[in-house]
């Protein structure tokens, strides 16, 4: 089993992918993994969230890695439902030679969107805790610093198609709940830069448990367009800044082909207002993973 207290996290995507990810315990020589994710969780104003993916990781020598993974989204509240796939992540890695105990890693990669970011219920735009895509292309890239019980790393998301689609103003809806969201007209997200720091420590020869602390830091005010307003984007004043989350990870090896898991997560520190809808104030991830 591996559990993990993931970030609660304002986490476009790549807190999880390629050499970003919370490291657990795997000597399994295998090239290929199928991994299959079962999170659920609550985001602001209680919007229940459920966000299933599969991954696909190929070891294709000792230097070189692949990784591919596909999600989707249900959320509720009290606006309404909302259902879609959401984005395909692709990745490559990239492991240096080892001089010593220490392993150095990088990893480049693209988050590509599968629909608009512009759910809907009853024919009205729901803002983004709803929505199962950011609607965005996004560069990822990132590095890492590993030996058997210790990670650092670092890492780098930068939107590079503008604007959503989504509609979402307040004023649209006919509901003092619509209000507690933030607008989302024309979203326009900026980057984030991500610190871990993890240690694992080994309990048995099957199961070993990790802890850390994930901080990312929101490159700038996100902005919106509403034309009573303005044609300009406007700012959300308060979107910048830092998220800290204090993460750990369990992980329990079946056989040498299977291992199972379950993550959870907190924040202890999040942005002012987080327009994005990527806040978790708590995540649990079942997790199942194969190799072969």
């Amino acid at each position: 089993m591996q559990t993990s207290l993931a970030q609660g996290c304002s986490d476009a995507g790549f807190c999880s992918i390629g050499n970003l990810k919370q490291q657990s315990a795997d000597t399994t020589l295998q090239q290929q993994r199928l991994s299959i994710f079962l999170p659920v969780g609550t985001g602001d104003e209680n919007v229940f969230v459920f966000t299933p993916a599969i991954q696909y990781d190929h070891q294709f020598s000792a230097k070189w890695s692949a990784q591919a993974k596909l999600t989707a989204n249900y959320a509720s509240g009290n606006l309404g439902e909302a259902t879609g796939f959401g984005d395909v992540f692709l990745s490559g890695t990239y492991i240096l030679t080892a001089k010593s105990s220490w392993r150095t890693s990088f990893s480049l990669g693209m988050k590509l969107p599968l629909n608009t970011g512009n759910l809907n219920a009853e024919g009205k735009s729901l803002p983004m805790q709803y929505q199962s895509s950011l609607g965005t292309i996004d560069v990822i890239a990132g590095g890492s610093i590993t030996n058997d019980t210790w990670q650092f790393a670092a890492g780098w998301q930068q939107p590079i198609s503008g604007t959503n689609q989504n509609n979402f103003l307040p004023a649209s809806w006919n509901s003092a709940d619509a209000h507690q969201y933030p607008p989302s007209r024309h979203f326009d997200r900026k980057g984030d830069v991500l610190l871990r720091v993890s240690y694992r420590l080994p309990v048995t020869k099957r199961l070993s448990v990790t802890g850390g602390a994930l901080g990312i830091y929101h490159l700038g005010e996100d902005t919106y367009i509403d034309a009573g307003v303005s044609d300009n984007p406007i700012a959300i004043q308060g979107s910048a800044g830092v998220t800290l989350n204090v993460t750990g990870m369990a992980t329990w090896k079946i056989t040498e082909q299977l291992s199972m898991g379950l993550s959870a997560g907190i924040p202890f520190i999040v942005r002012d207002v987080r327009p994005d809808g990527l806040t978790r104030s708590f995540v649990v991830v079942p997790e199942i993973t194969w190799r072969f």
